[in-house]
Parts: structure tokens; C-alpha cells; sequence
């Protein structure tokens, strides 16, 4: 069949034709050596073809042509440019498309082309940060399950700017390892909020406790990305805390009974302006009275200072250094005898103080009967 017989065919048999001689083009095009004749006969057919009213056809071609790096150019960028069942396979599979090129298709194309444009290999950081600037929502997120794509934290705060109320996308967002602590704080900050009317609180929280039920909620988030937070990134995550007023007594008195003991340390450190090696030596070697210096240079109030200043005690008993969190069991003794110490009258404890740490015991004996029903399920299952 030639061009002409292609291009005047009416019936749908020569139509089924059409499709077969196209994709019979396309691959001799390919088959054929740079340079030779069949290869530019068959360019040149392509070239006819791209008029081709049968959308099928087009995407006969484009179908073959996506994936070489060897297609002709001017055949690739129009078919780029044709209606979404065409241009897809272009979109998302060929390497003759530049950045410049794609960011461009990204900006004019409907929400499937950007997907299709999310979706390729070895996306680079130029078109992941276009992406997450202006994609759609179901580009960003093909671009987030995209494993091979190349996104910078940059791009991922952006993401989380622009969908911070979008809780599936966040879910995905949270998931990414690379994502800053201070963002992923953030965003579970911002679920979070979302908690007041959810029907489980509204059916298991009594309405005089909510408030304490979210304020515990977002201190238990914090303790959570503090555990798994690196050394480099703690410090970082505390003056976020700082400056943005989450940094409390009640926090803290939370953190050093749930174990968090580095936590604890970095934001001592950063309150009292120390360099945080030197605080986690100071907080195992100095006497009280120096202990409770570093506490009033760090502004914690005095009421609170006694519970802090018998959790160090308690601490050093158990050989603790600062520079690690404690297991949670160890983390329960440590409540249980802090709390023990408090409700001797002698010490002069507040009963505000008291009751933070009646909340805390609790919470971690909760999160330690946990544990061990988990790893008591896990033992059950591999012994079965």
C-alpha cells in the first residue's frame, strides 16, 4: 500500500489497513540505516501520516516511535502535540523531548498529560520541580509513586504548600523519606486540626476534654518524628519547635518520660544557647544546683524544675547519657518512680506538674503494653 492508497482509503477494511502499513512505516524507519533512502522514504511517509484524520493511525505510530532514540524529531514533537490518545505514549516514554520541551507540554497539557509526563523514568529535578509548582493534583501524585524521579526537598516543600489540606496527598507526602522534619510536622499538624470533628473524637472524647486530647495529640507527634529523626536534623526540628511556640514545659516533661532523652537534651540546649555536646555532659557530670542553672538560663518555669531535676537524677541512675532514648520499659520506670517522688508533699511539687505526669505514666504504659502485644503477636505467628 503507498502513501496515496493511505491517505484515500474509505472503507473500514483499508482503515484496518491503514493502521498496519503505519506501523509498518514506523518500524522500517527504525530498522533502516541513518542515512538511507528507506530511511527517509519512510520518514517522509510518517510525515503524511501525522495529517492522518484516524486518530488510531497516529497513535499506530506514536505507539512504535515513543520509546527510540533514534525517531525522527519533527515526527516525535508533533505527535507530542496531538489529542491526549495520541500524545501519551510520547509523553511518557521518549527520550528525544527535552526539559525545556516537557515543562512546555507540562504548562499546556490536560491533566493526563501531566500525568503522563509524571510517570517517565529518571525524571529530572527541572521537570519535578515544574511538576510540583503547577501539576495538577493527580500529576503530584503519580510524581510522588514515582520512585525513579529525581525531587528535591525544595520541590517537596512546595508540594506540601500547596496541598497541606489535602489529606490523602499528605499521607503520600509523609511517606517520603526525604521530606524535612519541620514539613512533615507541619503537615501532621495540619491533619491533626482535622481531628476536632472526627467522629471518633466526637464519639469517644468527651467535649470538656477535647482540647487536652489534641494539645496531647500534637506533643505525641512531636515525640514521634523526634525518635526517628537523625542527629543532624534534631537540632534543626527544636528551633522550628521554638519558633513556632511548640517548644513547652509540658513537652518536654512528656519527652523525658516517654525516654526521649536526646530530644530533651537538644532543647535544653537550644533554649539555654549551649552547644549540645557540651549540655549532654553537663546534664551527667554537674551538681543539682548547676542543673537547675542551666534549667532557669533554658526559661523553664520554676514550678517545673523539681520534675526535671529528679528525671536527670533518674537518668544518670539508669547510666543514661542523653545521646540515646531510652526503651520504653525503662522509660516507664523512670515515670513511675519521677511520679512516685512528686506526690511525697515534702518535695513541694505542684499539683499541675503531678497531673501532667499521672497523663504520661499512663500514656506510656499504653504505648509499652502495646509493644509487647506486638511482639508477643509476631513470636505467636513464627512459632505457628
Amino acid at each position: 500500500m503507498t502513501q496515496h492508497d493511505i491517505l484515500h482509503a474509505s472503507d473500514d477494511d483499508e482503515r484496518t489497513l491503514d493502521i498496519q502499513a503505519a506501523q509498518e512505516f514506523a518500524e522500517r524507519y527504525l530498522a533502516a540505516d541513518p542515512g538511507s533512502q528507506e530511511r527517509t522514504s519512510m520518514a517522509a511517509a510518517l510525515t503524511i501520516l501525522l495529517d492522518d484524520p484516524s486518530r488510531p493511525v497516529r497513535k499506530a505510530i506514536a505507539n512504535v516511535l515513543a520509546s527510540s532514540p533514534h525517531s525522527p524529531g519533527h515526527v516525535i514533537r508533533c505527535l507530542a502535540h496531538d489529542v491526549d490518545e495520541v500524545a501519551l505514549p510520547i509523553l511518557t516514554r521518549s527520550p528525544i523531548l527535552t526539559e525545556a520541551e516537557l515543562v512546555d507540554l507540562l504548562a499546556e497539557g490536560s491533566d493526563d498529560a501531566q500525568c503522563a509526563i509524571a510517570a517517565r523514568d529518571s525524571l529530572p529535578a527541572s521537570i519535578c520541580a515544574a511538576i510540583c509548582e503547577v501539576g495538577c493534583e493527580a500529576a503530584c501524585r503519580v510524581l510522588l509513586e514515582n520512585r525513579s524521579a529525581k525531587v528535591l526537598q525544595s520541590s517537596l516543600l512546595r508540594l506540601a504548600q500547596r496541598f497541606e489540606d489535602r489529606p490523602d496527598l499528605c499521607d503520600q507526602l509523609l511517606k517520603t523519606r526525604d521530606l524535612p522534619l519541620a514539613m512533615r510536622f507541619q503537615l501532621l499538624m495540619r491533619l491533626a486540626q482535622n481531628l476536632d470533628d472526627h467522629p471518633i473524637v466526637l464519639e469517644r472524647v468527651p467535649e470538656h476534654q477535647r482540647a487536652t486530647f489534641l494539645s496531647d495529640a500534637e506533643d505525641k507527634v512531636v515525640l514521634r518524628l523526634a525518635l526517628e529523626a537523625g542527629a543532624e536534623d534534631l537540632p534543626d526540628f527544636v528551633e522550628h519547635l521554638r519558633e513556632s511556640g511548640k517548644l513547652t514545659t509540658r513537652l518536654l516533661l512528656r519527652a523525658v518520660c516517654c525516654g526521649r532523652l536526646r530530644f530533651f537534651a537538644a532543647s535544653l540546649a537550644n533554649l539555654g544557647g549551649v552547644p549540645l555536646p557540651r549540655l549532654c555532659k553537663l546534664l551527667v557530670s554537674v551538681r543539682r544546683s548547676a542543673l537547675q542553672a542551666i534549667l532557669r538560663k533554658a526559661g523553664l518555669p520554676l514550678r517545673a524544675h523539681q520534675a526535671f531535676l529528679l528525671a536527670i537524677d533518674i537518668a544518670r541512675q539508669a547510666d543514661a547519657d542523653f545521646t540515646y532514648d531510652l526503651p520504653l520499659d525503662e522509660a516507664r520506670m523512670l515515670t513511675e518512680t519521677l511520679l512516685a517522688e512528686m506526690q511525697d508533699g515534702a518535695l513541694g511539687a505542684d499539683e499541675d506538674v503531678v497531673a501532667f505526669l499521672r497523663r504520661f505514666a499512663i500514656d506510656v504504659a499504653r504505648l509499652e503494653a502495646r509493644l509487647l502485644l506486638k511482639n508477643s503477636g509476631l513470636q505467636v505467628t513464627a512459632a505457628a
